[in-house]
């Protein structure tokens, strides 16, 4: 019988350790499916294992490690080349291990979630063709359900850049399986709005409502008979008074300012922002139905505003 040479000895010794090495991976927990929709690339990407190790681990232990074991391998993943990295913050917040969140975890492994967002993704893809891109799905942090019931919400989502969207989903929601469409078509526009217009990430007020309003105009052409609750937050004598408190700020750079519109002061109501933005989009279509969302998505802030008569 011939002996295996030292080299040979080496390359299978590396090799082992190579695949030890991938097989002790945290991005190996994630679950990836690739599929090329309208001749575009997505990977629909799921957690599940990390959460399963999370809530087992956990149980046996006093100190928290969702920041280990959830939140860092989810920052790595999608933190490279990314244009908004630090929202990745909304995430950061530990979730609790608790029944709540295995319930979560495991109404969306015996749910059609990937079929969903497949169907969805060749709407919207063909409405608005973007780069490549990979979308994650994790579950919601319990610990916020009763806040978003108070606004029938029960898929949030953040675009961490070009290509990088994470959707949070709170299955036990009656209405989440008809909002996930919707919110993806948003997250999307963020995608190929940011591969094709990026800049900075210091956006002035006006380019912030404009941000959002074109992302639900776009969502809202795509799926009209979804009923929105941020769209329509404040009635519309409530709008022209947030109106009216904000229109000299908005040239105003930085996160401050855009929170306070988007999340609300003693002076703001929640989410006023997002109405605000989606009606000045509205407007500018209903005045300007020329223009498709693939040419509107490139046009100015300002001359959204100027040419949608808003005020």
């Amino acid at each position: 019988m011939r002996l295996f040479t030292f080299k040979t000895i080496v390359y299978i010794f590396l090799f082992i350790l190579i695949l030890f090495s991938c097989n002790n991976n945290p991005q190996n927990e994630f679950s990836v499916i690739k599929k090329s929709i309208n001749n575009q690339g997505f990977e629909l990407i799921t957690a599940y294992r990390l959460f399963d190790d999370y809530i087992k681990t956990s149980k046996n232990e006093s100190t928290n490690l969702y920041k280990k074991l959830i939140f860092n391998p989810l920052k790595k993943e999608f933190s490279e080349n990314a244009e908004y990295p630090f929202i990745l913050s909304n995430i950061e917040n530990p979730i609790i291990p608790n029944n709540e969140l295995l319930k979560e975890i495991e109404i969306l492994k015996n749910s059609d979630l990937i079929k969903i967002a497949k169907n969805a993704l060749k709407k919207i893809s063909l409405a608005l063709p973007g780069p490549s891109t990979k979308i994650l799905f994790i579950p919601a942090n319990p610990e916020y359900r009763n806040y978003y019931e108070k606004y029938n919400i029960g898929v949030t989502a953040v675009t961490v850049g070009s290509g990088k969207i994470i959707v949070s989903i709170d299955p036990t929601f009656k209405n989440w399986k008809e909002l996930l469409p919707y919110v993806l078509a948003h997250e999307y526009h963020h995608s190929v709005w940011t591969s094709r217009n990026f800049e900075t990430i210091n956006f002035s007020l006006l380019e912030f409502l404009i941000f959002e309003g074109r992302a639900d105009s776009f969502a809202s052409s795509v799926y009209p008979d979804k009923n929105i609750t941020w769209t329509s937050i404040i009635n519309k004598e409530t709008e022209n008074r947030v109106w009216e408190i904000i229109k000299t700020d908005l040239d105003m750079r930085g996160h401050t300012i855009c929170d306070k519109v988007m999340m609300g002061t003693n002076e703001i109501p929640f989410a006023s922002g997002y109405t605000i933005g989606f009606n000045i989009v509205q407007s500018f279509k209903e005045n300007n139905p020329e223009f498709s969302d693939i040419e509107i998505i490139d046009f100015t802030p300002n001359k959204i505003l100027n040419m949608s008569e808003y005020e």
